[in-house]
């Protein structure tokens, strides 16, 4: 029995159906470009940038930098019209930090100041003094009582003394829109003698404190003035005049003070005040 093979055989093929695509697959690449493209996309690059310039010959063709504007003006000429003098305060607070500590508060008995504050702006204070010998009428104890009031503006104060029967008061006012400062000051007792009424005008800039005052006094009229400039920024000088006319007196005095800090700082020095008068009757 014989077996033939056949001498040709063919071959089977097998395309799927279906494909399955995964999720997570890169993406294929992007066609080729084209010879004819390629070149349009290069021809069709951006410019290069402008050559850079020297600072010289940037700066000999800038242009000029514009006028300050008002604002600038005006602030730089409010700079340049401030002086390095500060303004010296009041002359009657000249020698306040000597004062402080040559002329110590002493006093002998029991003292007591009870204060209780009403609102923001009001307040008052009882004071006691018990057991003392320094009262000129020889009494041994005194009580009066304070009122004030404050605001953004000035203070008002009045202090009233059953025993003696005296009242006196201070009003304090901010006028021409804190420019000036007007002040009042009044006393009054039961025998009349040493009532009193007194205003007061104090008027200031940059380097200087005047004041003016006309009242009555010790039943006279009175009127005096005062001045005190800032020399240096450590250097302060000034004087007053007063007549006084329950006795036809005239009164001066003058005052210096140095600073060892710019700006009045802790360290004054009252160098020195006199005065001088004369009798006119």
């Amino acid at each position: 029995q014989q077996y033939f093979q056949p001498h040709h055989t063919a071959t089977m093929v097998l395309f799927p159906l279906f494909t399955t695509a995964r999720c997570d697959a890169p993406l294929p690449p992007p066609p080729l470009p084209s010879s004819s493209g390629g070149t349009e996309s290069i021809s069709k690059s951006p410019p290069p940038p402008p050559p850079l310039t020297s600072p010289s010959s940037s700066t000999t063709s800038s242009n000029p930098p514009p006028p300050p504007t008002p604002e600038e003006d005006s602030i730089s000429q409010a700079v340049a019209s401030v002086s390095s003098c500060p303004n010296p305060g009041p002359l009657e607070a000249a020698t306040w930090d000597v004062r402080r500590l040559t002329s110590l508060d002493t006093y002998d008995g029991l003292r007591v100041d009870i204060s209780k504050q009403l609102s923001p702006f009001f307040a008052v204070v009882h004071s006691f003094h018990l057991g003392t010998t320094m009262l000129p009428d020889g009494r041994t104890s005194s009580y009066g009582m304070t009122v004030q009031m404050n605001d953004e503006e000035g203070f008002s104060m009045a202090r009233v003394d059953p025993e003696r029967g005296t009242v006196d008061g201070r009003v304090h006012k901010a006028l021409l829109g804190g420019v000036a400062m007007g002040k009042l000051q009044l006393g009054l007792s039961q025998e009349g003698s040493s009532d009193q009424l007194l205003g007061e005008l104090d008027v200031g800039a940059q380097t200087w404190t005047a004041n003016l005052k006309y009242g009555s006094m010790g039943g006279g009229n009175m009127f005096g003035m005062n001045y005190f400039q800032a020399v240096t920024p450590k250097l302060a000088m000034g004087g007053e005049g007063m007549y006084i006319g329950a006795n036809g007196n005239m009164l001066s005095s003058y005052t210096a003070k140095y600073s060892f800090m710019p700006g009045g700082a802790p360290g004054d020095l009252d160098l020195g005040e006199g005065s001088s008068g004369a009798n006119g009757q």
